[in-house]
Order: structure tokens, then C-alpha cells, then sequence
């Protein structure tokens, strides 16, 4: 495990950083508070892929020097740790800023601080997770910004996601005869749960061993590279699971409320759902029925039949050329 930062160069076939190239991991002062972003491209004159990660509050620069590569080449990628996510948790995030607004906000002043950077007008958006229901919203108020979206393991709103996936639990768990996972499951009661917090972390086990998170890879394995990724240090690791607790608690509420299907009936521009066939982390057949009622001038539902809710690491290969397709029509 590493304890320091270390710089992950894009380097040619000789060993020398290619020319053109561009990996900057940089402190950004938004909103008033310090936020982290790491962009890598071989060419900076490359379109644009901005990530928006899921959690809340769950960075996913972890999984930038496993998944990424390949990307690279035909984008300039930029990761973003939202306000109180691992290396943007502090204490100068304050719990009243922690709501959604702000975090669009956010976004925007990000947009317009990479247009001046990387010298663009208009990005690729794609979301992971909680980072579909903060994507869509960005597609909503700010379309211009925008060629197209993309969302993975796409979200329609926290409480049906949570309602449809605990019964999918509990019926594994009937099915399977398991008395424990029963007790574990009736005592923290249906959602949002008699506690939040300690009712999500004992269902998310379940869900995770009766296949409802990973499907064909153990999950176990992805996220243990949250402690050899590059671009965190200690702190930054220690920091992840700090920002993860710190942004469940104070945006679980307003997440409870949020429904898409109210909120985004229609967006402005191309959208692509890359949804697991096994996915109940967030169900995919309440993405597959908001994707039906969803207005856009181009659609397109992308299936992984042997993933679950991370596609981008179960099926790595066939989610890069899916993504390759849509956004640059190869």
C-alpha cells in the first residue's frame, strides 16, 4: 500500500512521456471550498469525458489506472471528487452545503474552469451510480454543456432503488433458507430503515452475497485497489471512507425525495443507459422503464449480460468498446 502520491505518467513505447500527453492532479477551489480532479489523455486535443462518480460521496479515482487505459487514447478524462469525497473531504466542507443544488453548482463552476484549461466548449458526460442522478440534473439545467450523456448502473431515485432491491434480497434470502440474512433484514426494517446509515451498511453485505452488486467478478477485488491507487496518499484513502460516511448522512435525505421520473421527463441531448442484467444495486429494470418514459432526441439502452452494478469492471472490455461506439461511433 502505498502511503505517497505517486505521478502515473502517459509514457510512449520508448519509456518517454508522450508528447501532447496531458495527467495533472490538481487542487481546484470551488464553491469556496478545495476540490480535487485528475485529467489524463495521450492528447489534450482529444474531446473531453468528464466522470462523475456515485456514492455519494464515493470517488472513483481509485479505479482510473485499471479501467482507464485504453480510454485514454481516444479522450481526455477527467475524474472529479465532489465536495466532501476522499481527497475533497476537509473540514471546510460544511454539512449545510452537502445537497444537491450545490453540488450542480459545483459542476458548473468545474465545466467552466476545464473549458478555460483544456480549451473546450463542450464535454461527454458520463455518470456512475449516484453520480446518474447528478449527471441527468446536469443534463437538465445545463444541456448546453453537453454532446451526450452516458449512465452506468444508471439511478432513478433512492427510495424505489432501495425498495425493489431489499425485496430482491429478502427473497434470496427465502430462497435460500438463510435464517441469519432474514433476522438481518427484518430487523433493520424495509427502507429508508429504522437507521439509515447501519440498515444500509447491513443490507449492502447481503446484497453483495446474494450476486445483487457484482455478478461475475467478487467485488471484494475492485475495491481493494482503493488502497494500491496511485493518485491517493493515506490520508486520501483514509479520507474515502471518511467522505463516504460524511456525504451518505448529510445527502440521504434529499436522495429519498428525488425521483427522476418527476424531475427529468425530457433532456436536449443523446442519452445511453449502460445498465447489468444483474444489477439491484440500483435496479435495472426501474432505469429500463424510466428509459422507456424518457423523451431525448436519441436513446439507447446498452445491456451487459454478465455484469452487475459495475459493468466497467466486469465486462472492462465490451464497456470500453460500448463506450467507444456511442460517443465516437466507432
Amino acid at each position: 500500500m502505498n502511503i505517497f502520491v505517486k505521478a502515473r505518467p502517459i509514457v510512449d513505447e520508448m519509456g518517454k512521456v508522450k508528447e501532447g500527453s496531458i495527467t495533472v492532479l490538481e487542487k481546484v477551489n470551488i464553491g469556496g471550498v478545495d476540490q480535487h480532479i485528475l485529467i489524463r489523455g495521450e492528447d489534450v486535443n482529444n474531446p473531453v469525458l468528464l466522470m462523475v462518480h456515485g456514492g455519494p460521496g464515493q470517488s472513483e479515482i481509485y479505479m482510473s489506472h485499471l479501467l482507464n487505459g485504453p480510454l485514454e487514447k481516444h479522450f481526455t478524462i477527467v475524474n472529479w471528487d465532489q465536495r466532501g469525497a476522499a481527497k475533497s473531504f476537509s473540514r471546510a466542507v460544511k454539512p449545510e452545503t452537502m445537497n444537491l443544488d450545490q453540488l450542480l453548482r459545483d459542476a458548473e463552476e468545474l465545466i467552466q474552469y476545464l473549458q478555460k484549461r483544456l480549451k473546450t466548449e463542450r464535454f461527454y458526460l458520463h455518470g456512475h451510480s449516484f453520480g446518474t442522478i447528478l449527471g441527468m440534473l446536469m443534463v437538465n439545467r445545463y444541456p448546453n454543456y453537453f454532446h451526450c450523456y452516458v449512465g452506468v448502473a444508471q439511478s432513478v431515485g433512492l427510495q424505489e432503488d432501495l425498495m425493489v432491491s431489499y425485496e430482491f434480497v429478502m427473497r434470496k434470502a427465502k430462497e435460500a433458507g438463510n435464517k441469519k440474512a432474514i433476522e438481518d433484514l427484518e430487523s433493520i426494517g424495509q427502507p429508508p430503515f429504522k437507521n439509515f446509515s447501519k440498515g444500509l451498511w447491513k443490507y449492502s453485505l447481503w446484497l453483495e452475497k446474494f450476486g445483487g452488486k457484482t455478478h461475475s467478478k467478487p467485488g471484494r477485488d475492485i475495491f481493494k485497489s482503493i488502497f494500491s491507487a496511485p493518485e491517493y496518499s493515506l490520508l486520501d484513502k483514509i479520507n474515502f471512507f471518511r467522505g463516504s460516511l460524511f456525504s451518505v448522512k448529510h445527502l440521504h435525505q434529499e436522495l429519498l425525495k428525488t425521483d427522476l421520473k418527476k424531475l427529468v421527463r425530457k433532456v436536449d441531448i443523446p442519452v445511453y443507459f449502460f445498465l447489468g442484467k444483474h444489477d439491484y444495486s440500483v435496479p435495472f429494470e426501474l432505469a429500463e422503464n424510466y428509459f422507456k418514459e424518457l423523451a431525448a432526441p436519441k436513446k439507447e439502452i446498452v445491456w451487459f449480460e454478465q455484469s452487475g452494478h459495475l459493468p466497467q469492471y466486469e465486462e472492462t472490455e465490451n464497456y470500453q468498446n460500448q463506450l467507444l461506439r456511442v460517443l465516437l461511433k466507432k
